[in-house]
């Protein structure tokens, strides 16, 4: 009987977790609005590695996505390694960037509230993955503020890439431009800020744009560093004039049409 109870635990489990994640790949509609995320609202985030409050957004771990340090996440495009898979993540309610060394996603109730991510040796390669439905817009641009908020001695090299794919299979696509070397500074300062911003003709007019933001475990001790202020905008495809001029002289053909019957 505990053998299936404890059977029927472990599925329900698993269907929460799954809900957890799903809840939030819900992609934005870009042609309703542009997204941002500023991370503000701390009740988006109130239990570990549950994502079903924050809209369009889910933080992974990166399990085995990369065996060595100091990677350049440029080079990983999958999106999980093997064995472990994708593993949905995030250090809900932590106060202390300092102090608080778990590897992966974290999200920090600080007096400018933010996610952050580093990596350790189970968090290979911790990832913010963004989903956006950009059909019938053009001119996709995202924008985000990397800030290093651990104040602590550590001294790290951390990197971060920006990547995309376009539907949910396959592997990402590297953005060259938007790649930062270090977005931390040190020891014993957290006030950097780095902004990135890109964009690629390859966003447009898709019903199924993933984003994300990707670092890995660094050589030494890792840093926290936030992904913050986060925007994703685009601008409305308007047809081409001689496409509008097509449409003019079908519509008028029609017209005729009717007025001979």
């Amino acid at each position: 009987m505990r053998a299936i109870q404890s059977t029927a635990a472990a599925i329900a489990l698993s269907f929460a977790a799954t809900g957890s994640a799903s809840a939030s790949a819900v992609y934005h509609n870009l042609s309703g609005g542009t997204f941002s995320q500023n991370w503000t609202d701390s009740s988006q985030i109130t239990t570990t590695d549950d994502w079903s409050g924050v809209p369009s957004i889910i933080g992974y771990r990166g399990d085995d996505l990369t065996a060595a340090t100091g990677t350049d996440p440029q080079t990983i495009v999958a999106f999980s390694g093997s064995p472990a898979g994708a593993v949905v993540d995030v250090n809900a309610n932590q106060t202390s960037p300092d102090t608080f060394t778990t590897g992966g996603v974290s999200e920090f109730e600080i007096t400018d509230p933010v996610v952050a991510m580093q990596g350790s040796g189970t968090a290979d390669a911790p990832f913010l993955l963004f989903h956006v439905n950009t059909a019938g817009m053009e001119n996709v641009t995202i924008s985000y503020n990397l800030r290093d908020v651990d104040g602590s001695t550590d001294n790290a090299v951390q990197p971060f890439a920006l990547q995309y794919r376009i539907g949910e299979t396959g592997d990402f696509t590297n953005v060259a431009s938007a790649f930062v070397a270090d977005a931390s500074a040190g020891p014993s300062t957290a006030t950097l800020v780095t902004p990135v911003s890109a964009t690629d003709v390859a966003w447009a007019d898709v019903s199924q744009l993933q984003l994300r933001v990707i670092t890995t475990n660094a050589v030494g001790s890792d840093e926290n560093v936030g992904v913050d202020d986060i925007v994703i905008a685009g601008t409305v495809i308007v047809p081409e004039p001689t496409a509008l001029a097509g449409l003019g002289l079908a519509a008028l053909a029609m017209l005729r049409r009717r007025r001979s019957h």
